[in-house]
C-alpha cells in the first residue's frame, strides 16, 4: 500500500512538472533596446497583436514583447513558442522589426523616440499610440486604432475604414468625413509638414490632437 501511495505521489508530481513546463514553453518575453540616433523610420510587421506605443524625447527604441501560444482545442494546452524570434533588419536609415507567426498572441509595449516616422503593417489587433508627433503610414486588417498626437500639426491626414468608423478631432483646421452604409473616410489638411495615412479593413480609427 505504501509503495502504491508513493507511486501515485510521484505520478502527480511528474504530471504537475510536465504541465508547468508545457505552460512555460507556451509563453515567452522578448526585451530589446535599439539605438535610434542614426534612424529616420521604424517599420513594424506583425501578424496578430495588441500594441501600445509611447513616444518620448530620446534616442532608443525600447521593446517589451509578451508572446503566448494559442491553446490546443483538443488538449487545452498551449503550443510551444521557444522558436519564435524577433526579426530585425536595418537598411537606409530604416529599422524593420517583425514577428509574423500565426497562432500566437502578442502584446507589444514600445517606447519610441519622437524623431522617428512609423511604417506599420498588422493583420489583426488593437493599436494605441500616445504623444505621437511624426509621419505615419499604417495598414491594419481587423481591429481598432487610436492615435493621440501632441504639439504638432499635419499637412494631411487620411483615415479609411472599409467597415467601421473614422474620426479626426482636436486639430486647428476643420476635418471632413465621408460615410457610406458601412465604410468611412476622414480627411484633414493643416499647416504642418507631416502626413498620416491609416487604412483599416474592419474596425474603428480615431486620431485626436491633445
Amino acid at each position: 500500500a505504501n509503495i502504491m501511495k508513493s507511486i501515485i505521489k510521484l505520478s502527480l508530481i511528474l504530471a504537475l512538472f510536465v504541465s508547468f513546463s508545457a505552460e512555460a514553453a507556451g509563453r515567452k518575453q522578448i526585451t530589446q533596446t535599439f539605438d535610434a540616433s542614426n534612424l529616420e523610420t521604424v517599420a513594424f510587421q506583425i501578424s496578430v497583436a495588441e500594441v501600445e506605443i509611447e513616444v518620448y524625447d530620446g534616442d532608443e527604441i525600447q521593446l517589451d514583447i509578451e508572446i503566448e501560444a494559442d491553446r490546443n482545442w483538443l488538449s487545452l494546452r498551449r503550443g510551444d513558442v521557444d522558436d519564435v524570434e524577433l526579426e530585425v533588419r536595418e537598411r537606409d536609415s530604416t529599422l524593420r522589426l517583425s514577428i509574423e507567426e500565426d497562432n500566437i498572441d502578442q502584446h507589444w509595449r514600445i517606447k519610441l523616440p519622437a524623431k522617428l516616422a512609423v511604417d506599420f503593417e498588422m493583420g489583426v489587433g488593437d493599436v494605441r499610440i500616445e504623444d505621437f508627433s511624426n509621419s505615419m503610414d499604417m495598414e491594419l486588417g481587423v481591429g481598432a486604432i487610436r492615435v493621440e498626437t501632441k504639439d504638432v500639426d499635419y499637412r494631411s491626414i487620411h483615415l479609411s475604414a472599409g467597415v467601421g468608423d473614422t474620426s479626426i478631432r482636436g486639430f486647428e483646421n476643420r476635418s471632413d468625413q465621408e460615410r457610406s452604409f458601412i465604410s468611412s473616410d476622414s480627411y484633414y489638411n493643416g499647416d504642418g509638414e507631416l502626413t498620416m495615412d491609416i487604412e483599416l479593413g474592419v474596425g474603428d480609427i480615431e486620431v485626436r490632437a491633445r
